[in-house]
């Protein structure tokens, strides 16, 4: 009997946690799964029905009232395809699934599992992580914050799988087109100066201001660059990117190195082009895929030296790393690598491991 396997996430735009969902979709149909996505719908829709996956529209990422609704969808839900599987991959849809598998009965419920994608702040909402069959952490990082804030989480009961590149993608050598270059560096403050990047949503978490500080005291040092900032910002967030698009207005060193840069369907192409990514996240993050992206791809990257971007740059590319929001410090060791061709090293933080070892984890439950 094919095993069906439903995977639920807020939203399908582009972040880690959604791309991590459809390259897991896409290998479940491949290894003839039935892969259900349950959703609110987003950017990445097409391509998941493209790839063979089911999608079902639900409300199951706004933290209000309505979203309670979708307990009794859920359960329904579950009631009728009687998957083998359920794995909510955010908190709140994490809930909102395990309320509603509480109710099928118990003949009939299909195994619970979560994972841990974030390090959350410890709290009762939070727990929802730990409460899975079986619990999937995406890195070393992610297993401990669970072993350190929730005792009752039996640890046996804990999968490390790591997020993973496709190395037929993500390769050393691998350079965008001619006709590429010519028009992205047409678009750039200043031809002739290193580029580094800031990839992400923009939003409060990922540091953009101290990123402008980088940049401004970089400048001021006669390090100039074209300092790239790349992402849309969360709807809550539109403020935030109004004060940073000001900030560089008012400064004479940051609108000469400065640009907002849109989602872009080309990330691969802009993290190899450019000189240096840095991640600067305030508070630790469970992974860093970007920053596995940008070393796969040969560019080096600087980030806080903690969380799971500080476990990856330990392995890979250890000179990257700096003290969190240290600015001096971090500024000297970004001219520093841009100075320097230091090797990075090689890794097996593959795709195809991360898939094949999730479903693994969905036969172990589904037994």
């Amino acid at each position: 009997m094919t095993m069906k396997v439903i995977q639920i996430l807020p939203r399908l735009e582009g972040g880690g946690v959604e791309r991590g969902t459809l390259e897991v979709a896409n290998y479940l149909v491949d290894h003839n799964v039935d892969s259900i996505v349950v959703s609110q719908g987003g950017r990445l829709v097409s391509q998941l029905l493209d790839e063979g996956s089911t999608h079902l529209l639900m409300r199951v990422g706004d933290k209000s009232i309505q979203s309670l609704r979708s307990i009794h969808r859920l359960r329904r839900l579950f009631q009728e395809l009687k998957p083998d599987i359920v794995h909510p991959r955010s908190r709140l849809p994490a809930w909102l699934a395990y309320l509603a598998n509480k109710g099928v009965p118990e003949k009939f419920r299909p195994r619970f599992l979560t994972s841990v994608h974030g390090l959350h702040s410890v709290s009762r909402y939070s727990s929802i992580v730990g409460k899975g069959e079986l619990v999937e952490a995406v890195s070393m990082t992610a297993r401990r914050y669970v072993e350190t804030n929730y005792k009752e989480v039996d640890t046996n009961k804990i999968r490390v799988i790591h997020r993973g590149i496709d190395p037929s993608v993500f390769y050393l050598g691998y350079r965008p087109s001619r006709e590429w270059i010519e028009t992205f560096e047409s678009n750039l403050c200043q031809k002739g100066r290193p580029t580094i990047m800031l990839p992400g949503r923009v939003s409060r978490l990922k540091g953009h201001k101290f990123f402008l500080d980088v940049v401004k005291t970089l400048y001021d040092k006669g390090t100039k660059v074209n300092a790239l900032i790349v992402g849309d910002p969360e709807k809550r967030n539109t403020g935030y990117m109004s004060a940073l698009q000001a900030e560089v207005e008012k400064s004479d060193q940051l609108r000469q190195s400065v640009k907002f840069l849109p989602h872009r369907s080309d990330l691969r192409d802009i993290m190899a082009f450019c000189d240096l990514v840095v991640n600067f996240s305030n508070k630790p993050e469970s992974f860093g895929r970007v920053v596995l992206e940008s070393l796969s791809l040969g560019t080096p990257v600087v980030g806080f030296d903690y969380g799971g971007v500080g476990e990856l740059l330990t392995s890979l590319y250890p000179q990257g790393k700096v003290a969190p929001n240290q600015l001096e410090q971090t500024v000297n060791t970004i001219q520093a690598c841009l100075d320097s061709q230091t090797e990075i090293a090689s890794h097996d933080f593959h795709l195809d491991s991360m898939c094949r070892k999730t479903l693994a984890f969905y036969e172990e439950a589904s037994q």
